[in-house]
């Protein structure tokens, strides 16, 4: 019995190994299946518009003080 142990334990380790590598083989095509694009009416991409809408609004004049006024000193 003794002898039986670290020949699992070997086989076990070589199955993970070829299972993990079949996993990332398969990631892999599937992201060559696509060829790295999203569909335009996709989920994926109403996410992307939604940041940069976001983006945009939070970049419109509110990163710059205000201009300084006639007594030489901005409002803070």
């Amino acid at each position: 019995m003794p002898e039986r142990r670290p020949r699992a334990r070997r086989v076990a380790y070589v199955a993970a190994v070829m299972m993990s590598c079949g996993a990332f083989v398969f990631s892999l095509t599937g992201i060559a299946t696509t060829q790295g694009h999203v569909k335009p009416n996709g989920d994926a991409a109403a996410a992307v518009k939604r940041l940069q809408q976001q983006q945009v609004d939070q970049h419109t004049g509110q990163c710059h003080r205000p201009a300084p006024t006639a007594s030489g000193q901005g409002e803070v």
